[in-house]
């Protein structure tokens, strides 16, 4: 078997666990894959007690900068014969993180293309929702005060919605990060108080003047948003991602990155 003419796509699991499964079976959604040797080769690599917590790290209670263990994963990947690499976690584009998993891919003569999760989020998002003018985000604390959505969207002309510190912590994060109720506590079975927490922050959005909400939290994405769509349009930052994946696999240089969604 060879795979050096395939364009396998990598991903790096583990943040959390259910995410980057959730990433692989959105890949599986490819709407040209009619048959089984038509679906597109990916592979998936978990190591969630490698990687340190994301949010932690940018908020100083974890000194270990997790870069250093997804550069190594997307490194395994390589060799593997993956050439096409995502990070199924939005804070770790956090330039704090992101960065430094450049600099250490550099450093390995890597020859991945590594897929930006924010980028083509906004990319898609300028492309399919030419409406929408103010954008909400939704994001764990650590990707909330790194700002990587927020400089991306209002450098592009974006009204950005935050919600105050308050709701963030007492709301938003705590819906993925709470240890009895959040997603990440149970990401197969999504609690009431999760749907509760849900309400509270769209009900802010929409009271804010939000045309639509992006989900910058690849455990929000486990969250069935359905009946929330009906009051703003909800932007999944990993379905996006997703999308960019089978465009760059079976279309290969064809098209630049961030103009990959869509």
């Amino acid at each position: 078997m060879n795979l050096e003419k395939d364009q396998v796509i990598g991903i790096v699991g583990g943040m959390g666990p259910e995410a980057g499964i959730a990433l692989c079976n959105y890949l599986l959604r490819d709407p040209l894959a009619v048959e089984d040797q038509r679906h597109l080769s990916f592979m998936l690599m978990s190591f969630p007690a490698h990687i340190t917590d994301r949010t932690a790290f940018l908020e100083g209670s974890c000194t270990l900068n997790p870069a250093y263990a997804v550069a190594d994963i997307i490194a395994r990947l390589e060799k593997a014969g993956a050439g096409i690499i995502a990070i199924a976690c939005n804070t770790c584009h956090a330039p704090e993180i992101y960065n430094v998993i450049l600099d250490e891919l550099g450093k390995m003569n890597s020859e991945v293309r590594l897929m930006h999760m924010p980028y083509e989020t906004l990319s898609f998002v300028k492309k399919n929702y030419q409406q929408v003018k103010r954008i909400g985000l939704m994001t764990t604390n650590g990707t909330y005060h790194s700002g990587v959505y927020e400089k991306l969207f209002r450098e592009s002309g974006y009204e950005v919605v935050l919600p105050d510190i308050d709701l963030q912590n007492n709301c938003i994060h705590r819906m993925i990060y709470d240890p009895l109720t959040g997603i990440k506590a149970n990401p197969n079975h999504i609690t009431h108080e999760v749907t509760e927490l849900m309400n509270e922050a769209m009900n802010f959005f929409k009271n804010n003047g939000a045309d639509a909400v992006v989900l910058g939290c690849t455990e929000l994405s486990l969250v069935n948003t359905a009946a929330f769509e009906k009051e703003l349009p909800i932007i999944d930052a990993m379905k996006i991602l997703s999308l960019a994946l089978i465009k760059e696999s079976t279309y290969p240089g064809v098209v630049k990155p961030g103009e990959l969604a869509g």
